[in-house]
């Protein structure tokens, strides 16, 4: 995705944020928060409007969990990042039969280990 004025930016060198006022081919005139002003090279930024641009066009209409009103508990989606041995492991269990219920196992799991620091 190509930057556009507006689009909100980090400097990856420094890690200062600020906004694309302009843009000349591949070189971006920023404003960076602290009021600089500076020309910079597009592969010296990252773009998190034009990631953001990328993603809504690629999914516009993703959605995550459920649709409201179906729940018949009370439950919330919650996403985690777990290493791929553990996740491996995991479905590996699932696949022989082991774990039969993901949400109640991970459920059990997480109120036994919470119970067990609650003592």
């Amino acid at each position: 995705m190509k930057p556009q004025a507006g689009d909100k930016i980090a400097v990856r060198a420094t890690k200062e944020r600020g906004i694309v006022i302009s843009v000349h081919g591949d070189k971006l005139r920023i404003s960076l928060s602290t009021g600089e002003t500076l020309m910079v090279q597009e592969s010296e930024l990252t773009n998190f409007s034009a990631a953001a641009r990328k993603a809504w066009q690629k999914m516009p209409k993703r959605r995550v969990g459920r649709p409201k009103g179906t729940a018949t508990s009370d439950r919330v989606s919650v996403t985690l990042r777990i290493s791929r041995d553990t996740w491996e492991r995991f479905q590996a269990a699932e696949s022989a039969g082991k774990i039969v219920d993901r949400t109640a196992t991970v459920n059990e799991w997480i109120r036994e280990k919470l119970d067990e620091i609650d003592k």
